[in-house]
């Protein structure tokens, strides 16, 4: 049986794939993760050379670590990918390799495959047959425009798992009992860190698309409530529900806040189970101190906000009398606070970033107008996500928002080259709908953009740029635009108005990198008489 030398074949398809123009990026991933790791197994064997059996074999090990929630979906697929690779070009020479199937062999695969297997006359014509219904669901995400790789992690770890699960339970008809066991077990598997998020959200979509086909006879890619959140114990649930509904009723507070000092409550309770307390009833001092100490250094911005969050929920525990000391005690009166600066983009950064977008496609129009909105607006991704037909009066080239964070209407000249993209994006971008929002979802059908997305799109251009990334994100460009315009010499007063800040200290942050600028727009000091009269 012909060897494969290890470490010259690998060299030899990473040269391959450089010339066939892979990106940088996925050039690390084969070098580090793919071809990388089958290295570093084989040579920890002390071999330098290996079998295509050899590759079969380890293949077969690391698809038992997938399995077991050991590996992630993404490094899997990159090492079978990366065998295959090695197979091939000490055989042919060359990197041409076709779609790889999916894996599922003999031992550990349903008797029938999604992706490839057509449902037999006789399934068709039961509407409770489990393949039938999976094969359906496969069928529709496909129509319904989601992308390759979409499908294939919502099918190989979603719908194939439910199928499983029906198969080894000895039924072909659907169950939603067998659906709601085999999810529970995947949650306190995600609980317990055996498998991975992203593992536990696509088996909860899956499932939640084939009860939904089961229903309907469609699917309609609708958000899962309460996605992936962990969960307390029954007795700390009861005392978070108390809480919760007492911040509701007994304070005069926003929606949004009440919504902040539960879910900080939430968090602070987990890291006292993690910290091994059972009952709140019973906890010490040192027990609250350590946590919040843990819990804390994880609010990089708003320590101040989850210390007030710990405050109340503890001054709560006391006044109702589940704890006999008032534990507010433990934590400290003051906080120290963060003074993080974090960057804008710089004219070159920002003249490559924003050539980044491919402005011939739908989605690349959409990209550059948001972000062209952005460094001419200083407005929040949350506001141009929400921006509707109703805010532009084109007229009188103004954009009127009313900021989604602070509640408080802010009016801003539309620039013309904004004007311009948008309506580039309008006339011959955007998917006919009738939602009043500008900015629309291109996957699947056709629905608003979620909260994260801004900071999604501006991370992959940023990426693609090869722009130094820590600490910026779509957020840098509302810095940017402060930037400017205080090296303007536009006062702070003014810059604050167009910030949409309500309070002078609010906008200072975003003016921090400019220390110059800083100096000459200082207010005047007040003149209350000489020192010591």
């Amino acid at each position: 049986m012909e060897l494969i030398e290890l470490n010259a074949t690998a060299q030899r398809a990473l040269e391959l794939l450089t010339d066939a123009g892979m990106s940088d990026g996925s050039i690390y991933d084969y070098t580090h993760t793919g071809f990388g790791g089958i290295l570093r197994y084989f040579h920890g064997k002390g071999m330098l050379y290996a079998t295509a059996e050899m590759l079969d074999n380890f293949l077969l090990e690391q698809r038992t670590l997938l399995d077991k929630g050991d590996i992630s979906q993404w490094k899997w697929s990159l090492v079978r990918r990366s065998c295959e690779l090695l197979k091939h070009c000490a055989a042919m020479d060359s990197i041409d390799l076709p779609d790889l199937r999916s894996w599922d062999p003999m031992w550990n695969r349903p008797e029938q495959i999604i992706q490839h297997d057509t449902p037999t006359t006789k399934q068709f014509a039961d509407p409770e047959n489990i393949y039938m219904l999976v094969w359906m669901v496969n069928k529709h995400m496909k129509q319904l425009g989601l992308s390759e790789s979409t499908v294939r992690h919502y099918t190989e770890e979603g719908l194939t798992v439910i199928l499983k699960k029906h198969y080894a339970s000895g039924t072909e008809c659907y169950s939603d009992k067998l659906i709601s066991q085999l999810t529970e077990e995947r949650r306190l598997q995600y609980e317990q860190g055996v498998v991975g998020r992203t593992a536990y959200q696509h088996l909860r979509k899956a499932a939640a698309m084939l009860q939904e086909f089961h229903q309907t006879g469609k699917i309609t890619l609708d958000r899962i409530p309460d996605w992936g959140r962990r969960r307390v114990i029954p007795q700390h649930k009861a005392i978070l529900d108390k809480f919760s509904a007492h911040v509701t009723t007994q304070r005069n507070w926003a929606e949004s806040s009440v919504s902040t000092v539960t879910s900080v409550a939430h968090v602070f309770l987990l890291e006292l189970e993690k910290y091994g307390v059972a009952s709140v009833e019973t906890v010490a001092m040192t027990d609250i101190v350590a946590c919040a100490t843990k819990m804390l250094g994880r609010y990089t911005g708003g320590m101040k906000s989850a210390l007030f969050g710990i405050r109340i929920f503890l001054q709560f525990l006391y006044e109702s009398g589940i704890t006999a000391d008032n534990c507010c005690k433990a934590l400290p009166e003051f906080v120290c606070p963060r003074k993080n600066f974090h960057e804008g983009f710089s004219s070159d950064e920002l003249e490559c970033l924003l050539s980044q977008p491919d402005t011939t496609t739908a989605v690349g129009k959409r990209d550059y107008a948001m972000m062209v909105l952005a460094v001419q607006s200083g407005l929040r991704s949350c506001d141009i996500i929400r921006l509707t037909f109703d805010s532009i009066n084109w007229r009188t080239r103004e954009i009127r928002v009313v900021q989604h964070k602070t509640g408080q209407p802010i009016v801003i000249p539309l620039e013309p080259e904004t004007g311009n993209a948008i309506a580039d994006y309008l006339l011959n971008g955007r998917p006919k709908s009738s939602l009043p929002q500008i900015f629309l979802c291109h996957t699947g059908t056709v629905r608003t953009l979620k909260s994260r997305t801004g900071s999604a799109i501006v991370s992959k251009y940023i990426k693609r740029a090869g722009i130094h990334s820590e600490r910026r994100g779509f957020h840098s460009f509302r810095r940017t635009f402060a930037t400017n315009l205080l090296q303007n010499e536009v006062p702070i007063e003014l810059i604050q108005q167009m910030l949409g800040q309500t309070h002078i200290d609010s906008a200072k942050p975003y003016l921090s990198i400019d220390e110059q600028g800083l100096k000459q727009c200082a207010l005047p000091l007040l003149s209350h008489g000489k020192v010591g009269s």
